[in-house]
């Protein structure tokens, strides 16, 4: 006698068959590792729908909830599926990585040591647990936690790329190159493209590091035909020909940077990126030039805009309301604006950083004529009564900047060999200070402050026009005093901006910079004593 569906299954509020929850479970999973996570969710809610209190439903649908980021959700599926299972390994795991991904890292570490209790073995568990230690600056346990993982598996490809990840940190950068490539040769699992393109954004970024430009460029090249749609290949490609000079490759591709995730915020994140107009079309046109990036990157392009206003009807400059007094001594330029305002009638725009592209700028070619900006003569002569007559030689300091690259700053205690030179008055020309060199500063003195006074870049620039040196690390600082002509030693970490190139100790930018770079270890110490010994052969 054959036995119909309604004698072997249940059903549901429509008369359909209902699987029994294992078999239902066991096709989630399936649905799951195939890449179909709504087909997965569908299966584990006809589980509860049976059995409410079913823990591998509730489980996987926490991790389906993590996966899309929806990580209250998550934590309350895998809250509700620990109350039923409380010892699972895997539970405890992805417990953790919805904690991790809302930056509760301290929780989720000490789920993912409570996996590793319950399965010493769960290797994913130990890598993610290096990662919350990572995120905790607990780097060196970190590093522990993604060595161990190897020794359970050391074939496993994510805790030989967050070891890569450790190793770049504290400068073992050639060690680092070799985890990275590991990562790229296993053939253990499928890895998503994704995952593959991020190892090679790593790898292209610690080859430039180790100056090994060429191998940095074939790493660029792979992940561009990996993942062609994403732009980020190409701007690390962009990055490592400009470097080396090479401004006709270079600046066309620098343009990517208009498709990085995140360069753009805002309604015009959603915009096509800006054209680049050919140079004609600025002939005889209302060409309006906008500022991007950072402060510095303003000072250094805008030497462009007395060369368009040679060719344009009228050039109108918009930049950050701190730059537009500083601005408005451009030569030709006819009108300066706040980049907030509403923008003025114009026929063409430009962003300022595109118009070596425009110019087609070659290295021998740069604009590089100084000074093409000068403090107003109104806050010169302001600065000259407030500092009176020089007794001994003037030097202006900038260590700190802009954290959005921290290697780039040091803190004061690193100056401390400068400061002790004699017959030297120090001045402080930045307006940002870590508590601890406050501090530092309080109990050792020998530094004239003036943070209180630099309201904008046109006070800082009549500062730094009153100093016979200025000594920089790399931000905007070293680019004004550069721009209004004065000697400027700027200290560069290791790899630092395109810019600067390689291997020179001069700047095709600024004809008065001096460029002292840390060597391939890092640290401060190097280039400050390098600074010292020359303060003290002037």
């Amino acid at each position: 006698m054959l036995y119909t569906l309604s004698h072997r299954f249940s059903v549901d509020a429509t008369g359909r068959p209902l699987l029994p929850a294992a078999a239902t479970m066991a096709g989630a999973g399936a649905e799951y590792r195939a890449g179909r996570p709504e087909a997965a969710e569908r299966c584990c809610r006809q589980v509860l729908a049976q059995e409410p209190r079913h823990a591998e439903a509730l489980h996987l649908l926490g991790v389906i909830c993590t996966d899309r980021g929806e990580t209250a959700a998550a934590l309350e599926w895998l809250h509700q599926a620990e109350q039923e299972t409380p010892n699972v390994a895997r539970l405890q795991y992805h417990i953790g990585n919805a904690l991790a991904a809302e930056g509760r890292h301290a929780e989720a570490e000490a789920r993912f040591r409570r996996a590793l209790a319950l399965d010493p073995g769960l290797v994913d568990a130990c890598n993610n647990l290096g990662t919350a230690l990572r995120a905790q600056d607990r780097d060196e346990e970190a590093e522990a936690g993604f060595r161990n993982a190897l020794v359970l598996r050391p074939d496993h490809a994510p805790s030989h790329y967050n070891l890569g990840l450790a190793l770049a940190k504290r400068g073992e950068l050639d060690a680092a190159v070799a985890s990275f490539r590991t990562v790229l040769s296993l053939q253990s699992e499928p890895r998503p493209i994704d995952r593959m393109a991020e190892v090679h954004d790593a790898l292209a970024q610690t080859l430039m590091e180790l100056e090994r430009y060429d191998d940095a460029l074939e790493v660029c090249r792979a992940r561009c035909a990996l993942k062609p749609e994403d732009k980020r290949g190409e701007w690390h490609e962009a990055l490592a020909l400009l470097t080396l000079g090479r401004f006709t490759e270079g600046l066309p591709k620098y343009e990517s940077r208009w498709a990085l995730p995140g360069f753009r915020d805002g309604p015009e994140a959603a915009l096509p990126p800006p054209a680049v107009p050919p140079l004609i079309s600025l002939f005889g046109r209302r060409v309006l030039l906008r500022a991007e990036q950072g402060r510095g990157d303003a000072i250094q392009f805008s030497r462009y805009a007395p060369l368009v206003a040679e060719l344009a009807a009228t050039v109108t400059v918009a930049v950050p309301p701190d730059l537009v007094s500083l601005m408005r001594g451009l030569s030709g330029v006819d009108a300066v604006v706040d980049e907030t305002a509403p923008e003025p009638p114009h026929d063409v725009s430009v962003s300022m950083l595109s118009l070596p592209l425009v110019f087609t700028t070659e290295l021998s070619t740069i604009p590089c004529t100084t000074p093409y900006l000068s403090a107003p003569p109104d806050r010169l002569a302001a600065w000259r009564e407030r500092l009176g007559p020089p007794a001994r030689p003037r030097v202006g300091l900038c260590w700190w900047g802009s954290q959005h690259i921290p290697e780039r700053s040091m803190t004061l205690p690193h100056l401390a060999p400068l400061l002790s030179l004699p017959g030297i008055e120090f001045h402080a020309v930045q307006t940002e200070f870590p508590e601890a060199d406050l501090s530092w500063l309080a109990q050792r003195g020998g530094l004239v402050r003036h943070d209180a006074a630099l309201s904008d870049f046109a006070e800082t620039a009549a500062l730094l026009a009153l100093m016979d040196l200025v000594v920089s690390i790399d931000t905007s600082v070293a680019h004004l005093a550069a721009a209004i002509g004065r000697p400027v030693w700027i200290m560069l970490r290791r790899n630092p901006d395109w810019r600067w190139f390689v291997g020179r100790d001069d700047s095709p930018w600024y004809p008065t910079a001096r460029l002292f770079r840390q060597g391939r270890a890092g640290g401060w110490e190097a280039v400050v004593e390098a600074v010292r010994a020359a303060l003290a052969r002037m």
